[in-house]
């Protein structure tokens, strides 16, 4: 998982992945550099766990101290480029930058190839064309040839574990797999609890 990282900290409690996004790629829109691979990271280094979001960028900012300001004001808390310090506030970056180069721990929002994954896709397609380095299922065994239902648009949130980036998938009516992590989750009882 190599290349140029930061890390912020999200002011948000539990920011919505698609708001997460949009202010990262506003933050970074007009720098030279963009975020080909965000992810989010749980911080429980204080006794009310905070996010943090890493951030994979695709190249260096053409002024790195103007994006970062501009990053952190998105984010409302720092973004930092290593994982030193001890600021209490800059705690949830330093874990996303402690997680996300080696992959051991955080779930992936954006990555390369995610844009052509769409409808049904062979697993071995899916692990061909993108970072996704493994298809687990719960409960079953995945094979290369099994089909994946990312649905009409392509919403998948692998984690990174142990130095991979896993998808998790279940079975599914017609013999297909479906992400784990489901777009759009059922609410119960409209909502009343």
């Amino acid at each position: 998982m190599a290349g140029l990282w930061w890390g912020g900290a999200v002011a948000e409690r539990e920011p919505a992945d698609a708001h997460l996004l949009a202010a990262v790629d506003r933050a970074l829109s007009g720098s030279g550099a963009a975020a080909e691979l965000v992810c989010t990271h749980v911080d429980r280094s204080a006794a009310d766990p905070r996010t943090g979001v890493s951030i994979r960028l695709s190249g260096p900012p053409a002024d790195p101290a103007a994006t970062r300001a501009a990053l952190a004001r998105a984010l409302g808390g720092p973004v930092l480029v290593d994982a030193d310090g001890d600021d209490p506030d800059g705690a949830p970056a330093r874990t996303a930058l402690a997680e996300a180069p080696s992959a051991v721990a955080g779930r992936v929002l954006r990555f390369p190839g995610a844009d052509g994954v769409r409808g049904r896709v062979a697993v071995a397609e899916l692990v061909s064309t993108t970072p996704i380095e493994e298809v687990r299922a719960v409960g079953a065994t995945v094979g290369p040839d099994d089909v994946v239902d990312a649905g009409p648009n392509g919403f998948l949130r692998p984690q990174l574990t142990g130095g991979r980036m896993t998808l998790l998938v279940e079975r599914a009516v017609g013999g297909v797999f479906t992400p784990f992590e489901i777009e759009n989750p059922h609410v119960c009882c409209e909502g009343g609890h």
